[in-house]
């Protein structure tokens, strides 16, 4: 099976789409991901954002005035997706209340990108066409690949964070012509967002005397882990951060670069992608500049460079 492609080059090859159907921070709740916390089936709130992207423009929807098949029904999008969650939230209810409940496991915000993309596209977590041996032809997904050139999917916990604004998986991929069994180039990211941790950070006499605040969001590309891990990556920022003394961004970036590249070559060693996992660190001081909203700096390097090709 091909590897995970950076969620970024899946958009350079999608190119620029004749028509898109969108949908932003659908709103929901779900017991399953971690939280904050790192507490496995706590309920918790939810956002789901869609944004299809067509390989035709739709031509006979604006000229009949009427959604015909060469769109999406954005609304119909909205219902898939909160229906593709009740199913899984039923799921797990069932299990947790009979026989396997010792054994049942609540599923990780990776499992609910996937099950979510399955159902919308009837392709599996590898881009796999999932049909059957009694109808290998049918695809009974609400979208149809042969209409589509490219989906992302994201799912936003806003509310799994302790310091920041949430954590984030997003999954991309490409959809061949029509026929075509392959699958296509498909990426998946997490993102940390918005980070707020005070620093000792910067050159001038003042601030050498007094933590500020520093906003990190941090991104990891070709995120192929299935497990919640983002807990424990934020922990990790917030410790480099917090112990920082560092005059520069730049420093400091390169410093959190490394640890988050030793922890994730040291506990994820037997999901290592053949390269490494591409990082990117951006670094905001919103009162370093007066007149401005924020600073920043931001570093994109690969965790196997930045421990020096140590695998």
């Amino acid at each position: 099976m091909a590897d995970l492609e950076p969620n970024w080059r899946v958009r350079f090859l999608a190119g620029q789409p004749p028509a898109i159907v969108r949908v932003r921070n659908l709103q929901t709740s779900i017991a399953g991901p971690s939280d904050a916390w790192n507490r496995k089936g706590r309920p918790q709130p939810l956002c789901v954002s869609a944004s299809v992207m067509l390989k035709e423009a739709f031509d006979t929807s604006s000229s009949a005035d009427k959604v015909e098949s060469d769109t999406v029904h954005y609304g119909l999008l909205s219902k898939a997706i909160l229906a593709s969650l009740e199913s899984q939230q039923q799921q797990q209810d069932a299990e947790k209340s009979g026989s396997a409940a010792s054994t049942s496991q609540s599923s990780s915000l990776r499992d609910v990108v996937n099950t979510i993309w399955n159902d919308l596209t009837g392709q599996d977590r590898h881009g796999k066409s999932k049909a059957t041996d009694e109808e290998p032809e049918v695809n009974t997904s609400f979208l149809k690949p042969s209409t589509i050139r490219c989906l992302e999917l994201t799912v936003h916990l806003p509310k799994a964070s302790l310091l920041g604004g949430g954590v984030s998986l997003t999954r991309i991929a490409l959809f061949g012509r029509d026929g075509e069994s392959r699958p296509q180039p498909r990426g998946m990211s997490l993102r940390i967002h918005d980070l707020r941790v005070p620093t000792l950070i910067g050159v001038n006499d003042n601030e050498r005397k007094a933590k500020q605040v520093v906003v990190a969001t941090i991104e990891i590309d070709k995120f192929n882990i299935d497990e919640d891990v983002f807990t424990m990556i934020e922990a990790e920022a917030v410790e480099v951060m917090s112990k920082s003394a560092f005059e520069t961004l730049e420093a400091l970036a390169n410093t959190l670069a490394f640890r988050l590249a030793s922890y994730l070559h040291s506990s994820q060693a037997g999901s290592m992608n053949r390269k490494g996992w591409p990082i990117k660190i951006a670094l905001e001081k919103p009162i370093a500049v007066v007149l401005a909203d924020a600073a920043c700096v931001q570093l994109s390097v690969n965790s196997s460079e930045v421990l020096g090709g140590i695998q």
